[in-house]
């Protein structure tokens, strides 16, 4: 049963996952790294404003309620 709800569990942020932009996965990749948004901005060659935002759609589409959901999320795939 465990087994079970945890392949469940993992086949759906897999599926949130797939549903975010190139962009937003990068976003993504860094965020739960630890990467401050300046940093994450200067990496990717965008504003720090242009990071917030694909960062507030990241938690939004991964359904994450925090930054701590969010690598717990990341981890599990």
């Amino acid at each position: 049963q465990e087994r079970r709800s945890a392949r469940e569990e993992k086949a759906e942020v897999q599926g949130r996952i797939e549903k975010l932009t190139n962009r937003e996965r990068q976003v993504l990749d860094l965020v739960v790294t630890g990467k401050p948004n300046k940093v994450i901005a200067y990496e990717l060659g965008v504003s720090q404003r242009t990071v917030e935002i694909h960062r507030a759609r990241v938690m939004e589409k991964m359904q994450a309620k925090s930054l701590a959901d969010l690598v717990r999320m990341h981890m599990s795939t």
